[in-house]
């Protein structure tokens, strides 16, 4: 197993299943009800702002390791207001962005991971994109396990 696949495969464990620091992405969500995606711990993003945000930076991911230079999380995508959007179309996109993200991954050439992604603003490598979109939704998940935990009666 190469490195990229490797990646890939902590990817998928901290996502789906199979993580060995705890409950994956999809554990930590698969409870939570269309109320209580909409709570807050004080003065917090809701649940499922936050869910809209993962997956607008993993969409990013994507667009950065196919290619895309000119993709941006533009501020109304950094956290949506998710509107009418049921939770479980919150859900659906989040799963979707996140199957995106390791199609473009296993299209990504292993030999570029140490190469610098196009950016204006930082200087990282595709291998740190990769590795920090992990952390972004671990960071993330345990949020929402603090928001759910605030608000339990």
């Amino acid at each position: 197993m190469n490195e990229l696949e490797r990646i890939i495969r902590l990817l998928n464990k901290t996502f789906d299943k199979g993580a060995w620091h705890g409950p994956t992405v999809k554990e930590v969500l698969q409870n939570v009800s269309q109320e209580q995606a909409y709570w807050r711990a004080g003065t917090s993003h809701s649940i499922i702002e936050l869910v809209l945000h993962m997956t607008s930076w993993k969409l990013f991911a994507a667009a950065r390791l196919r290619g895309d230079e000119s993709y941006q999380v533009a501020p109304d995508m950094n956290f949506p207001e998710p509107g009418s959007l049921s939770w479980a179309e919150a859900c659906r996109r989040l799963e979707t962005s996140h199957n995106e993200l390791i199609d473009a991954a296993r299209g990504f050439e292993e030999d570029r991971l140490g190469e610098l992604v196009p950016s204006s603003s930082f200087r990282y490598t595709y291998y740190t994109l990769l590795h920090g979109i992990t952390h972004h939704d671990l960071y993330h998940a345990g949020q929402i396990q603090l928001i759910l935990k605030a608000n339990h009666p």
